[in-house]
């Protein structure tokens, strides 16, 4: 006899056969109106295409005419069109509109941001002073709306407790960011997810109920090569160190502070440069560090943790596409583990070129 978890597991798998045989078919019209592919004229890297806010990020050469910018390369959902349609030249010099129109007449807007990329790009905001509320939430995120670059964990901490990513004013008009490792409680507990630790970085975050590590979506378009990258922070590991579980462990807690390049083509993804910096002393003041990108595979010897999981890396001639940028208050904080109340703050984030 199936018990109750066993239940749910088989039922959670029958759903989702299910759901995944119908896609975007089924008897009727289709409500489905998504841009799920999206390149302009003069484009660098890849788009970046946030599905929640309906925001489309890219970069073009530092060269290119915004003015007369057209999409050249564009895949909806089954049945939908678009409005302007393709090779139409747009001027890209602000945000522009792109309606999708579903065979049922439903509509979804599109905003599509397009960048220069500079000689020495930064990334937006990266001195955490901008900071605003999403729609229906308590909480802030960093950005000034939601076409930002920044993610944090916020959402998925925020329904067992509160933020734990926050800005925090450390003089009359300047703010950073502030991470903070919570222990969840009981609730948490039960799905092996007791400690939370506060994070930040470059790309998307949705909840994922179901896999909850699928929820941050990591890097941003990018092509540039910087030679490290420096950024001010303090830091105080909290105790105890728990897991999931919520057992104490006999570890004391660090912070994570690291940027990754990337190749991706696809699915396929490629480490072209690596910068990592771990530690758990205590910083009280502000202290300013600068970590080096190491291009290439990295040497000997190097710990495990700063190894790409899939162990590929890209080739000397192989494009740059992606960055991602990530700060946590706990360095096994994807584990969920971390010392209560360890506490990472970042401030003025500057790539070097």
């Amino acid at each position: 006899m199936l018990n109750y978890r066993s239940f749910l597991f088989v039922f959670t798998g029958a759903l989702l056969l299910s759901s995944g045989c119908v896609k975007e078919t089924y008897f009727g019209k289709s409500a489905f109106k998504k841009i799920l592919y999206f390149t302009v004229s003069n484009e660098t890297g890849s788009s970046s295409i946030n599905q929640d806010s309906l925001i489309i990020r890219l970069n073009v050469d530092a060269n290119a005419d915004l003015r007369k910018l057209f999409p050249d390369s564009v895949r909806l959902s089954t049945y939908a069109q678009l409005s302007p349609g393709i090779r139409v030249p747009q001027n890209f010099s602000g945000p522009v509109p792109y309606t999708v129109t579903a065979e049922d007449g439903s509509q979804a807007v599109y905003t599509v941001i397009v960048n220069k990329q500079s000689a020495n790009p930064q990334i937006s905001n990266s001195n955490f002073n901008d900071w605003y509320t999403p729609s229906g939430k308590n909480y802030k995120q960093p950005g000034l709306d939601a076409s930002t670059e920044w993610a944090t964990g916020n959402d998925g901490v925020a329904s067992l407790s509160t933020a734990n990513t926050t800005p925090i004013e450390i003089a009359s008009g300047d703010l950073a960011a502030q991470m903070v490792t919570k222990d969840l409680g009981i609730l948490a507990q039960l799905t092996g997810q007791r400690m939370g630790a506060g994070t930040l970085f470059t790309g998307t975050f949705k909840l994922d109920i179901g896999n909850p590590l699928n929820s941050a979506k990591f890097g941003i378009a990018y092509t540039s090569r910087p030679k490290s990258f420096t950024v001010s922070y303090k830091y105080q590991a909290g105790t105890p160190y728990k897991n999931g579980s919520g057992q104490t462990l006999n570890k004391l807690d660090s912070c994570d502070i690291y940027l990754l390049l990337e190749n991706r083509n696809g699915t396929l993804v490629k480490r072209a440069a690596t910068a990592w910096f771990r530690s758990g002393e205590m910083v009280n003041d502000f202290k300013k560090i600068t970590i080096p990108l190491v291009y290439g595979t990295l040497p000997a010897g190097s710990p495990s943790y700063q190894l790409p999981q899939n162990g590929l890396f890209a080739a000397e001639n192989e494009a740059i596409t992606h960055i991602s940028i990530v700060f946590s208050s706990s360095a096994a904080g994807a584990t969920y583990e971390g010392g209560v109340n360890s506490t990472l703050v970042v401030n003025d984030l500057v790539l070097n070129y």
